[in-house]
């Protein structure tokens, strides 16, 4: 599937979530939800970019970045 650029700011405040290690709840447009820290941003070519969040019970997660369908934090 071909992926969809994010916003410059929606990427701002992901990169800030990831330094400030932010625990988000994030769903997708799938409906999934996780709950997890924010890690780090990573750029898989040919694939997109995705957000590397740790669950504590499910381990790590890359979401695609144009996949999230809402974000927050706490």
């Amino acid at each position: 599937m071909h992926y969809r650029p994010i916003k410059c700011d929606d990427y701002d405040q992901l990169e800030l979530f990831c330094i400030q290690q932010a625990k988000v709840t994030i769903t997708t447009t799938h409906d999934e939800v996780l709950i997890g820290k924010a890690i780090n941003l990573e750029n898989h070519k040919e694939q997109g970019e995705f957000l590397l969040i740790s669950c504590e019970e499910q381990g790590e997660h890359k979401v695609r970045l144009d996949k999230i369908k809402a974000i927050s934090y706490f």
